[in-house]
């Protein structure tokens, strides 16, 4: 009965986190806070479902989710901006075939037909000291730089090719970027998770710090979006331009503040 009660009472449904920045902040140790600890428990126990919204890589996400030694687990992990993986009650992450198959193939046909820019950008890389083009199956798959600022450039190039393909983008996170087909994203793959679970984008918490975090947080696929006060001003301004909240605490501190501010607005 009373799980029954407090579920009626949880605003969400679903709570999507970035991880690097949003949960835990750069520099530190890794490990959940209590208070992002004590929101998840309490989550959980309404019956929410809790996906770890990430650049980093399957096995990366894996071990950072091990290190932030959470009291729960999430029940997805949404990698690289673009896939997704559910976790199966014996601990193994496993993929969703039909999402992740047809991204793949969606992106080696977009990468074929972007050879000519990808050479572009091997020779604006060799022509600037701090521009490291990174690989994947011999093919670039994107870059890593020396600091923001050389990141920043390196973004302006990209802005001011005008032969860039009209469904080539990228996803972008300090000195990281990634390029991605336009179509696949943070946000779009949040909508997909939601397609699957069967929830509504009002039924849905989404917290971030950085650039690849904004497709998730404009409103379009969570209808409480919230950001940590260690969030980019970018990022600032398009949770505020969506109606959600802003916190005053970094971090994972920060998720669980916003979290508590949503279910503050419940009526009574």
């Amino acid at each position: 009965m009373g799980c029954l009660v407090i579920f009626a009472m949880s605003r969400f449904r679903l709570l999507s986190t970035d991880f690097d920045g949003t949960l835990i902040a750069h520099g530190s140790d890794g490990r959940c806070s209590a208070a992002f600890a004590e929101v998840l428990m309490r989550h959980k126990r309404s019956g929410g479902v809790w996906a770890i919204n990430t650049g980093r890589s399957l096995w990366h996400a894996i071990e950072g989710v091990e290190r932030f030694h959470a009291p729960v687990p999430p029940d997805f992990l949404l990698t690289n901006e673009r896939e997704i993986f559910h976790r199966t009650p014996e601990g193994l992450w496993v993929p969703e075939h039909g999402w992740n198959t047809l991204c793949h193939q969606r992106h080696l046909e977009l990468f074929d037909r972007s050879r000519d820019l990808l050479r572009r950008i091997e020779e604006f890389a060799a022509r600037h000291p701090g521009i490291n083009v990174v690989e994947e199956n011999d093919e670039p798959c994107g870059v890593i730089t020396s600091d923001e600022e050389v990141m920043a450039e390196f973004v302006e190039f990209l802005e001011s090719d005008d032969a860039v393909p009209g469904d080539f983008s990228w996803q972008r996170n300090t000195i990281y970027l990634r390029f991605s087909h336009a179509d696949y994203h943070k946000g779009s793959s949040l909508g997909e998770l939601c397609r699957i679970l069967r929830f509504d984008r009002t039924e849905v918490l989404a917290a971030g710090d950085h650039h690849n975090d904004i497709s998730m947080l404009d409103g379009r696929y969570a209808g409480s979006p919230c950001c940590p006060s260690n969030a980019i001003p970018e990022v600032v301004e398009t949770v505020r331009a969506a109606g959600g909240h802003t916190a005053s605490l970094p971090a994972a501190d920060g998720v669980a503040e916003s979290w508590h501010f949503f279910h503050e607005l419940e009526p009574a």
